[in-house]
């Protein structure tokens, strides 16, 4: 699809956030934070087991973006988007978007967990550009 004529909603994407993916994207991402993937120190927080890294929790927007306009869809994309709230682990989150705006292309975008509560909200905007001449 083009961004010249985009589409009025973003092509949906779930991603299932295991235990085991939110240990792997720790590993990979270097990021050491217990809350991620021990049980025991989670268990003594407000959310009670281990909660997903908020940029893992994106991929599923990203999915939907790239689902949507290819691989190259987020080129020269500006995002400006907030965490309303973690995920649990084992939970499955859905990215989507609705057109606003034409020109620029504008969504409206969340990423919702399994029961339909928003826990990231904001916009994608795409320049008035084609790829390739970003």
């Amino acid at each position: 699809m083009s961004r010249a004529d985009p589409p009025p909603r973003l092509v949906e994407r779930r991603l299932q956030l295991t235990t085991e993916r939110i240990r792997r994207y720790g590993s990979l991402t270097e990021d050491p934070n217990p809350i991620h993937y021990d049980p025991a120190f989670a268990a003594m927080t407000p959310f009670g087991k281990p909660i997903a890294q908020g940029t893992l929790t994106l991929s599923a927007l990203w999915a939907a973006v790239t689902a949507t306009f290819g691989p190259d869809g987020m080129a020269g994309m500006a995002a400006d988007l907030r965490f309303i709230k973690p995920v649990v682990e084992n939970d499955t989150v859905t990215g989507k978007g609705e057109l606003i705006a034409t020109s620029p292309p504008t969504y409206r975008v969340a990423v919702v967990d399994s029961s339909g509560a928003p826990v990231v909200e904001g916009q994608l905007i795409w320049p008035d550009v084609e790829i390739g001449n970003v």
